[in-house]
Order: structure tokens, then C-alpha cells, then sequence
């Protein structure tokens, strides 16, 4: 009788400690960071966040440090970033991306962004611009979101909800798009 009272006192407090240690989480441990990317949200909440805007320029993209509210989680994160770029935070916003305002963001579990746009006014019906100017503002959007938010690994467009074709009519945006480096010009 004492020798299984002795062992339910002991499954019990081994099953306590499983349990305290499984809700407590790793202790100590700093964050992991992907390579080449920006420190996370949540290390230093109180500091703004540093983000990496792609801005179009002559034909390509520019890489351009920008300070954000710091967000504790990956979608406010993403949406401060995409704010910012949409809002011209590093001068006059670029034809395409000045057209367009942020409506919701959502992050799947695969990494896949959705990113939900409108025009900026409410009487526009469609975004006017070149194949070229289009091409950079896609672009522009989507290595903005991969740069700044590491869970996010591909981008896909809404407009006003819904799935689109283009959004000015040159791009194919029925796809996921991923971030490209090769049009980012270097200094």
C-alpha cells in the first residue's frame, strides 16, 4: 500500500513538473534570427523597429531605413511596414504605391501574406500606371513584407477583398510573388 501511494506521489509531481516546464517554455534562450534579416518585433518593444523599405528609383528598387512603431506581433509588424511604404515615409511615394491604401493583412501558418489593397481614394476605380512602374511597386510591397517580417516567405494580392488580375493591368498577380534581390540596385 505505501509502495503505490509512493508511486502516485511520484507520477504526480513528475507529471506537475512536465506540465510547469511545457507552459514556462525555454528558458534563457535568445530568439533565433534568420540570416540577413531584421532583429524581430518583440525584442525591444519600447524602441521603434528599424525597417527596410523598397522604394522604386530609375528602374529598380532602393533599399531605404525607416523607423516603425515596434508591434509584438508579425501581422501589426507587417502592416507598419507596408504603412510606411505606402505613405512615402523616405519622400514623395512613388506613382503606383501613392495610389494605393492598406485594407488588412493576414498571415497564414505556410507564410504566405495576403496582402489587401484599395485605392487611395474612394472614387478611383482603377490604378493607372505603367507596366514597368506596376512591376516595381509589386516589388517594392513584397520585399518589404519579406525583408521586415521573417515568418512572411511569399506575398499574395487582394484588392478591396477579393482576388485580382493586376493591379494596373501588366501584372499577373493571381500568383504568390517572392522577395527579388536582383532588382534592388546596389550602392
Amino acid at each position: 500500500m505505501a509502495a503505490v501511494l509512493a508511486a502516485v506521489v511520484l507520477i504526480t509531481a513528475g507529471g506537475g513538473y512536465l506540465w510547469y516546464r511545457i507552459t514556462k517554455g525555454p528558458q534563457n534562450e535568445p530568439p533565433v534570427q534568420a540570416e540577413g534579416r531584421s532583429p524581430g518585433p518583440v525584442e525591444r518593444p519600447e524602441e521603434p523597429f528599424p525597417a527596410t523599405l523598397f522604394l522604386p528609383a530609375e528602374g529598380r528598387l532602393v533599399s531605404a531605413a525607416v523607423a516603425v512603431k515596434r508591434q509584438l506581433d508579425a501581422q501589426l509588424q507587417a502592416r507598419e511596414s507596408v504603412a510606411a511604404l505606402l505613405a512615402g515615409e523616405q519622400g514623395a511615394p512613388h506613382a503606383v504605391l501613392k495610389d494605393l491604401r492598406l485594407r488588412a493583412f493576414y498571415l497564414d501558418a505556410s507564410g504566405i501574406a495576403y496582402l489587401d489593397l484599395s485605392p487611395a481614394s474612394s472614387n478611383q476605380k482603377e490604378i493607372r500606371a505603367s507596366a514597368e512602374d506596376e512591376f516595381l511597386a509589386v516589388y517594392a510591397l513584397v520585399n518589404t513584407l519579406v525583408q521586415n517580417v521573417p515568418e512572411v516567405r511569399q506575398v499574395r494580392f487582394l484588392v478591396d477583398g477579393r482576388e485580382v488580375q493586376t493591379l494596373a493591368g501588366h501584372i499577373d498577380l493571381s500568383r504568390s510573388f517572392g522577395k527579388r534581390t536582383d532588382l534592388v540596385k546596389t550602392p
